[in-house]
């Protein structure tokens, strides 16, 4: 073979296979953000940190949840949306840093259409800044930089996401997957052997997870702090955004845990959010509602019935049904739940270690 038919054959495959890719992450794309149980796939885990930035742009929200694997898998907008008749975005991801907290946060003020953001806190934990952001995450990908201004040439970098992006390729067929395995009327409800956030903790779980998780410790380093400290001043000046943050409702088995193993710490780090938060809406126009769900109440009460739990699917996942619970709460709907955890930012609370504040 000659050299310019070589090339010419090369440069054939390359377009061919680059064409291929372009029109399936196309198809995939319009088929998970127009499907009724689209939505659902933005409660799994995979290449989520690539394609949510672009599903955000495409949705259009007007409340978007912030936040780890707690927020991905407890928030379902298939829920959520027609409970509170909103369009709701999932801005969970899988270990999420406190950088990319604040850089999501960002994202989603960047966004008109965004009038509620709801983040959990445990976004801010840790002891070190051993891992700025995690894997897949990519700033162009926001609307705007750390520093607020607008992303240059964002448009080419969401159309290289979206539909050149290896990681596009990977989430898309994930999604695709899991919806083609979805029967006549089924919702991921139906599937908890493909839609893990519906599944359940069973005893075999509770007492491997409690096992895995028997040292941790919920801690504010200094550098979380200032990533905290960072998002409270991005949303400083959004009268128009209302903005909700809470201590999320682990198991209390689980929060025994963290009593046993850092108690002074695990009451630091409430209080430093809780000072923070009172200073940020003494003197900013955007305000901060502080719910702490970290306690006793009827969700992290939870005990396992006929093997298995109601709530959770393991000691610090709680299920999508929960997360319309706790949203009804911090949006005071709450019905049943008027009283589930406390509002930290009410007139007088009292902290789990039975401290009042006023």
């Amino acid at each position: 073979m000659s050299a310019k038919r070589y090339l010419a054959w090369f440069l054939s495959v390359v377009t061919f296979a680059v064409a291929a890719l372009v029109v399936f992450n196309a198809f995939a794309d319009l088929y998970i953000l127009h499907d009724r149980n689209g939505p659902s796939i933005q409660t799994v885990s995979g290449f989520e940190r690539v394609l949510k930035p672009a599903w955000l742009d495409s949705i259009k929200p007007s409340l978007v949840f912030v936040g780890s694997s707690r927020m991905r898998e407890g928030f379902d907008p298939v829920l959520i949306d027609p409970a509170f008749h909103v369009r709701s975005f999932d801005y969970g991801v899988s270990s999420i840093t406190a950088y990319e907290a604040r850089r999501f946060t960002q994202d989603a003020l960047g966004h008109p259409s965004v009038k509620t953001i709801v983040m959990a806190l445990d976004a801010f934990t840790g002891d070190n800044e051993a891992q700025k952001f995690g894997p897949g995450f990519d700033e162009l990908r926001l609307t705007v930089t750390p520093d607020g201004k607008p992303t240059p040439r964002r448009p080419l970098w969401m159309f290289t996401t979206r539909y050149l992006s290896g990681g596009a390729a990977g989430m898309h067929a994930l999604g695709l997957y899991m919806l083609l395995q979805l029967g006549s009327g089924q919702t991921a409800a139906d599937r908890p052997d493909l839609f893990h956030a519906y599944s359940h903790m069973t005893t075999n779980i509770f007492r491997r997870d409690l096992a895995n998780r028997d040292e941790r410790v919920l801690q504010m380093g200094p550098w979380q702090h200032q990533q905290f400290d960072d998002t409270l001043n991005a949303l400083c000046d959004r009268g128009d955004v209302h903005t909700i943050m809470f201590f999320p409702p682990d198991n209390y088995a689980m929060i025994e845990r963290y009593l046993y193993n850092d108690r002074a710490d695990f009451f630091a780090f409430k209080k430093t959010v809780l000072d923070d938060v009172e200073r940020h809406n003494a003197t900013c126009e955007g305000k901060i509602a502080l719910f702490d769900f970290l306690n006793h109440n009827a969700i992290t009460d939870d005990t396992l019935k006929d093997g298995h739990s109601a709530d959770y699917i393991d000691l610090i996942h709680f299920r999508p049904p929960v997360g319309v619970r706790l949203l009804r709460r911090m949006l005071g709907t709450g019905g049943k739940d008027a009283n589930l955890g406390v509002e930290l930012t009410g007139p007088s609370v009292t902290l789990l270690s039975g401290q009042k504040h006023d």
